[in-house]
């Protein structure tokens, strides 16, 4: 088959759609499909325009001027691209479902679209999301055959849109992060993920506050980068709260680094109060880290609190901060049995059985079924 997968932004951004699309096209290719992306010729965060054909890791990426806002954007000539396509995988809910389900009858393309959350990851315009999701949304979708949820939560969201929605959660590069050799030193805690609102890093900063109280050695890795520029505010605020000299923000980081802090590290921590799928928990899962975090549907969905890691309310810090006290004071057998079974559940989420079901999506849309 040859595929164009859609994505807004991609490499070299960072960001969980990013990193999902290109596991995607490098498990295509290992079963011999060609997989090109479509995306825009900018990163959002960044005034450079980048270049408009460009490979990356073996992928041939295609780059679309645009104009608008993150929020929303045109770019019409991503049209231009489709003809050679056997299939369009759209990823996110934003102007490239609406103009490629809308136009459906125009372009003859089959069309697959991964909903990784859709745009409901923060609480900005509820009442026009939810509106614009019930119209716009709903008719865009029409010209679309089948509809990947990527969590629970995204199935019920979208069945009440479609029906023509499967549900086939993330996945992650399991054999990568399982073969981690874990060295945990100190009280050290991990947070991997962008810097944005929804990630609510100020309540990991007020948590790790008042944990110093009963684990004065007690510190924070934030390793992401600063999407919305909160990061001023983030370090006025630990100065504030007397943990400043806990606190390390890496800004993005490579794979080689990822590694090693998910080795050297104690606890995978997430205060996040919004996630399509959880996927750098899960990574962290796979890597045998004990996890502790934020009891919302997202990680509910993954983790049995206390079985496979532990739930709490980041939004009492208190709370928080007794439930990884609480992780951090298991005795070395309780801290390896959960990490064991951390990653027996994460091995359910290995991109190697995620792609087998995709793929099975694609031919079954592609036959008309």
């Amino acid at each position: 088959m040859n595929i164009l997968q859609v994505v807004r932004q991609y490499l070299p951004g960072t960001g969980g759609m990013e990193t999902y699309v290109s596991n995607l096209c490098r498990q295509l290719a290992l079963r011999g499909h060609r997989s090109d992306v479509a995306t825009l010729d900018q990163l959002f965060r960044d005034d450079r325009r980048l270049p408009p054909h460009e490979v990356i890791d073996g992928v041939d990426v295609i780059r679309f001027p645009w104009s608008g806002n993150a929020r929303y954007f045109f770019a019409p000539r991503l049209l231009e691209a489709l003809p050679r396509y056997d299939i369009i995988h759209i990823h996110g809910v934003d102007f490239f479902l609406d103009m490629l389900g809308s136009t459906r009858r125009c372009h003859g393309k089959p069309l697959v679209l991964s909903t990784h959350g859709g745009f409901f990851h923060t609480r900005w315009f509820p009442t026009l999301k939810r509106a614009y999701f019930r119209t716009v949304t709903r008719n865009s979708l029409r010209g679309v055959s089948r509809v990947i949820a990527s969590s629970p939560k995204d199935s019920e969201l979208f069945a009440a849109v479609s029906d023509r929605v499967v549900l086939v959660e993330n996945g992650i590069d399991y054999e990568l992060f399982s073969e981690i050799e874990r060295r945990p030193e100190g009280e050290t805690l991990l947070f991997v993920g962008r810097i944005s609102r929804n990630k609510r890093v100020d309540r990991l900063l007020a948590a790790l506050a008042r944990l110093r109280e009963s684990h004065p050695r007690a510190r924070l890795v934030v390793a992401g980068p600063d999407w919305e520029g909160l990061g001023q505010g983030l370090e006025q605020q630990a100065r504030a709260l007397g943990v400043s000299d806990a606190v390390s923000f890496t800004g993005t980081v490579d794979e080689e680094r990822l590694l090693e802090l998910m080795a050297g590290t104690r606890l995978f921590i997430s205060a996040s109060e919004y996630e399509a799928f959880g996927l750098s928990t899960v990574e962290a899962m796979a890597a045998g880290m004990p996890v502790v975090v934020n009891r919302i549907q997202a990680f509910e969905d993954i983790i049995d609190d206390r079985v496979d890691g532990l739930l709490a309310d980041f939004s009492d810090a208190g709370a928080a901060a007794s439930a990884i006290a609480a992780a951090l004071d298991m005795e070395d057998d309780e801290a390896l049995q959960l990490g064991r079974r951390a990653r027996e559940t994460a091995s359910h989420y290995d991109w190697r059985n995620v792609v087998d079901s995709i793929l099975d999506i694609y031919r079954q849309v592609l036959s008309g079924s």
